[in-house]
């Protein structure tokens, strides 16, 4: 046998090996016909590249919408079970079940309609489950169920089989305890793999978040005249101008009009341990750059922040819907974090791992000063606390501990009310005396809290360490128009971002002060300090 047979014979074994690893080889060489009956190409579309191959097991991906994503996450689930690359099989997380049977509906079927080889390999095929090449393509909804009318959640749709590859597609619109949920489903595997994709929502919130702690890379074009390098995501809008009619993407440097085809992957913090990608829409080949300019320049309010988030890839909400550290600095007295009461006064508590409280007082019909801002790691040291601060009334968190707040309770000298959040109750609280219960409109009260500072009802104390971690957390929870998955109506929620517990805390004064008659504190009165019922804390 010559040389030239010996090549012409290795060769198909090793394109077919190289094939058999790459995802994106495959589809276009096997030429699959992706939407519009087009094969599928990666002309002008370099940046999908590195988005399956890279050898980190978390990938994080913040995108504009459209710029074909998803279908790389398509073809690689089903390239990798074709070529048995995930033995144990691939779950594909959606918001919700009606987002699954429409995904699965309108991607996944008429794939496997418009490539008929492929068909070979469907051995099953229905909304919920493909099986190809005897490996499981699962459909997941990531809406919880409340097991027993409780706080807990769980979904018996993420319990009931293991995989090798997570993809959870538009994470942020997902339950992130169902997110964690489904980390359970890799522990058999050798691969457990993870692949999250969103359009941003809330700065500091999912995709964002993801982003923001992976190695953050992002898509360096350099200048075909000067050679320097321009990333549109970090330096836009001034790399997006208009010449002569005709808005061109341009070099940061010279101005000389820059291709996204030419650029390439810059890792900006390549030691930790997750891929970050952000993929704005200004990347694709098929970006309306005259379209996108003048949305920019004419959308105002929400219009502007959508623009940010489904194009740009950027979290973004408006100011009036969350509050800024700038907002909470603003309210501070000259007066330091208080050690004793003037007067009696009421707390309210957020309950975890370490106890966040704040206490004040109500001065009138709807105005507050906030006296002390304070993190317990004890109920002892609560207890302390409250009896300097001559704590009349308080309300707190039920949950996740409500033994030991019930504990709490059955202890302290003062009535102390432990709440319980509702979608459904009408804004005025129900305080049940008998059963040591509130219960409030979650998303009311939020509404309050929010009012409480943008329309400057409630002064705190001075700034410090305390008072800036308070500021901080005051500022991770943030009100969406969120859509029903099941009904289609849209209704106002607050999303957490965050750390926030004195958010909640502060929620929780506010109730507690709904029990309080207004009066002017008396700079020259100090509280007694009480004496408890019992030597619990002894």
């Amino acid at each position: 046998m010559t040389t030239k047979d010996t090549i012409a014979q290795t060769e198909p074994k090793l394109i077919e090996g190289l094939i058999s690893q790459d995802a994106l080889l495959w589809a276009y060489t096997r030429k699959v016909q992706t939407k519009a009956n087009l094969p599928f190409t990666l002309k002008d579309h370099n940046y999908q590249l590195d988005l399956l191959q890279d050898k980190k097991r978390i990938t994080n991906i913040k995108k504009g919408s459209q710029i074909g994503v998803t279908l790389v996450m398509q073809l690689g689930a089903i390239h990798g079970l074709i070529y048995k690359l995930y033995p144990q099989g691939v779950m594909y997380m959606m918001p919700s079940e009606k987002h699954v049977e429409r995904f699965s509906k309108l991607r996944f079927t008429p794939m496997f309609d418009d490539n008929r080889w492929m068909r070979r390999y469907l051995l099953v095929n229905n909304v919920n489950e493909k099986v190809i090449n005897g490996g499981s393509l699962i459909f997941v909804g990531a809406r919880p169920q409340h097991i027993g009318g409780s706080s807990v959640k769980d979904s018996i749709a993420l319990r009931t089989f293991e995989c090798d590859w997570i993809i959870r597609d538009e994470i942020d619109m997902q339950d992130m305890e169902m997110v964690d949920v489904s980390k359970q489903r890799l522990n058999y595997s050798l691969i457990r793999k993870e692949t999250n994709l969103s359009t941003p929502s809330f700065p500091g919130y999912g995709i964002d978040l993801l982003y923001e702690n992976s190695d953050q890379r992002v898509w360096q074009i350099p200048c075909r005249v000067c050679g320097k390098h321009t990333c549109i995501e970090q330096t836009f809008p001034d790399c997006i101008v208009e010449k002569g009619g005709v808005w061109k993407r341009i070099c940061m440097h010279c101005g000389s009009e820059i291709y996204p085809p030419d650029g390439h992957w810059e890792t900006l913090y390549p030691d930790r341990e997750e891929a970050g990608f952000w993929i704005s829409g200004f990347q694709s080949p098929r970006a309306d750059l005259k379209g996108y300019m003048h949305r920019y320049h004419t959308a105002e309010g929400n219009q502007l922040c959508e623009f940010m988030r489904s194009v740009m890839g950027v979290a973004s909400i408006e100011a009036e819907n969350q509050l800024g550290t700038l907002d909470i600095w603003a309210r501070c007295r000259l007066e330091p974090n208080q050690l004793y009461s003037v007067g009696e006064t009421v707390m309210g508590v957020d309950v975890g791992k370490v106890l966040h409280v704040v206490i004040g007082v109500r001065t009138a019909r709807d105005t507050y000063e906030i006296l002390n801002v304070s993190r317990c790691d004890t109920f002892e040291q609560l207890h302390d606390l409250a009896n300097k601060m001559g704590v009349k009334y308080c309300v707190m968190d039920s949950m996740p501990d409500i033994h030991a707040a019930r504990s709490f309770q059955k202890k302290e000298p003062y009535t102390v009310y432990l709440a319980q959040y509702s979608e459904q109750m009408p804004s005025q609280p129900n305080f049940d005396k008998k059963k040591g219960l509130v219960k409030c409109n979650r998303n009311e009260w939020c509404d309050r809290v929010h009012e409480l500072f943008v329309k400057e009802k409630v002064s705190i104390p001075r700034r410090s360490r305390e008072i800036d971690e308070y500021a901080l957390e005051m500022t991770k929870t943030a009100k969406s128009v969120i859509e029903n998955p099941d009904t289609g109506l849209r209704k106002p929620r607050w999303l957490k971002l965050g750390a926030d517990h004195f958010f909640h805390s502060t929620l929780y004064f506010l109730l507690a002060a709904s029990r309080m008659v207004a009066r002017r504190r008396d700079k020259g009165e100090r509280a007694r300090p009480k004496k408890t019922k019992h030597s619990f804390y002894l």
